[in-house]
């Protein structure tokens, strides 16, 4: 019980004091993103139809009902408190042992990157507590409100939409040991939430565009951001990877239409290019596990050190857990390591940044933790 583990509550105290420290001390950065939501959150809240084609509308909603600014900023650094707290269970569930979760949750409260995102306003926070909340009830075999939350994260970032029934055999089948007649139970299962809970999320995009449209128009956008004869860093930078948000589709003004045009132009340029293609992979993989941040605004040395001292370290050790611990906990690690595999894949095809890895640093931290004690007590 949390209330009774002393040392687990002053780790979340802690984690909150340094919230709010670097909450005073780090201006705002104005994200256009974090606009974005707002503008967003106000549209739904106010009856109209959706203007931006790209976005999720969950954390918009949480935006709004945060009222936005400083308030928002407040429950995002309770949320990455409470992934803390998540951090400290998944490490518990996987490795039943109590110091490699009080290393991984107090690593997790001073941890540079989630410091940085709990009071920026963007998705990242709110997006990877789901993910971690979705995970502790898949390893505690609470398996239909684990399918629950991981769909509703969805309307947050749509990126593991392809995964999670993935996700869900996974956890079913190896983790739990069902057979597979227990697996297509909770396949069922799935499809059915799926459906009634984003169900409301198709009406609206059925009314806006007159076709139903499963999530948003983002696609299109990343793959050819990422596949384009001026892509030569793997990001997706307005100006310099790609003419502008909409590529060389602005005379094309059906935003259905031009999505499904930026995808055809991207998948052309793969197939008549794709020796550039595998090279443009292999610069979008070392981009995604880059040791500090690509963009010019973040490169002063203070930084870049705090990342690699952070990161850097936590890295190590993680691969270290791969290549020392990960066969002992195959069955238990698989889900994960499904994670890493997949969003590499995705951002290898499409874009690639640090800010997309985000939700995978939780559980290196985890497993770098448990390197990091197994080593030390042998």
């Amino acid at each position: 019980l949390l209330y009774k583990d002393r040392p687990l509550l002053m780790i979340l105290l802690v984690a909150l004091l340094v919230r709010l420290l670097v909450m005073w001390l780090y201006p705002d950065q104005n994200f256009p993103d974090s606009e974005a939501y707002k503008t967003i959150g106000k549209e739904i809240f106010s009856g109209n139809i959706i203007t931006n084609n790209i976005y999720m509308p969950l954390y918009p909603i949480l935006s709004y009902l945060t009222g936005g600014g400083q308030i928002q900023i407040l429950v995002d650094i309770v949320i990455s408190v409470m992934s803390i707290w998540l951090i400290f269970l998944l490490s518990m569930h996987l490795f039943k042992d109590r110091l490699t979760a009080l290393l991984s949750s107090s690593i997790g409260a001073f941890y540079p990157h989630f410091l940085f995102y709990s009071v920026s306003g963007l998705t990242e926070v709110f997006y990877t507590f789901l993910l971690l909340l979705s995970f502790v009830l898949f390893y505690r075999k609470m398996i239909v409100w684990a399918i629950i939350i991981l769909i509703l994260a969805l309307l947050v970032r749509p990126t593991f939409d392809l995964l999670n029934p993935i996700i869900v055999a996974l956890f079913v089948f190896f983790v739990h040991k069902m057979n597979w007649l227990k697996v297509s139970k909770y396949l069922g299962i799935y499809l059915f939430f799926y459906i009634v809970i984003m169900s409301s999320w198709w009406a609206h995009q059925y009314f806006k565009f007159d076709t139903f449209i499963r999530l948003n128009l983002g696609d299109g956008v990343v793959l050819y951001g990422g596949n384009n004869p001026l892509n030569k860093s793997g990001g997706g930078i307005i100006g310099v990877d790609v003419l502008d948000s909409d590529g060389d589709f602005l005379g094309i003004s059906n935003p259905v239409d031009r999505n499904k045009a930026q995808k055809d132009e991207a998948i052309e340029y793969i197939i008549s290019n794709p020796g550039h293609f595998l090279k443009m992979a292999g610069v979008k993989f070392l981009r995604f596990w880059r040791l500090w941040p690509y963009a010019n605004e973040y490169q002063q040395w203070y930084i870049i050190v705090a990342s690699i001292l952070s990161y850097g370290s936590i890295l190590i050790m993680a691969i270290g857990f791969a290549l020392r611990n990960s066969k002992k906990y195959f069955r238990e690690t698989l889900p994960i390591f499904a994670l890493f595999g997949y969003l590499t894949l995705v951002h290898m095809v499409t874009i690639s940044s640090i800010r997309y890895r985000f939700p995978l640093e939780p559980f290196l931290i985890i497993f770098s933790s448990y390197f990091l004690t197994d080593v030390l007590k042998n």
